[in-house]
């Protein structure tokens, strides 16, 4: 995947923001994020995550990590969409969001050639 792809995040149709690729790793895509209004009502469920994340890099607690797993199950619950511009899509991704930078991993990378 090329820096500079630009990917649509999608929720029912509605588009949340749009991803740009800046980097890529083996299992990840690191990408600028500028979100539309209707990303608001999910920005708090994503600062949450990032939070139990850092929390959970620092501390093996169970119950923490039970905690950040309940909040990527409501995140993938979402059933968000990323649809490349010009074509191709992943309906299965790990996506995290922070401020400004987004990052995701296609789940059935079958599903988009890389």
């Amino acid at each position: 995947m090329r820096p500079g792809t630009v990917y649509g995040l999608e929720r029912d149709g509605e588009l949340l923001g749009r991803l740009t690729v800046t980097d890529t790793e083996m299992f990840a895509v690191h990408c600028d994020f500028v979100p539309t209004p209707a990303f608001a009502p999910y920005r708090a469920l994503f600062e949450e995550d990032n939070a139990l994340a850092e929390r959970v890099a620092d501390d093996p607690d169970p119950a923490l990590l039970e905690q950040s797993e309940a909040v990527l199950d409501r995140i993938l619950a979402l059933n968000l969409v990323l649809r490349r511009e010009g074509g191709g899509v992943y309906r299965e991704a790990l996506i995290s969001i922070e401020g400004d930078r987004a990052g995701f991993r296609p789940l059935n990378p079958e599903e988009e050639p890389l």
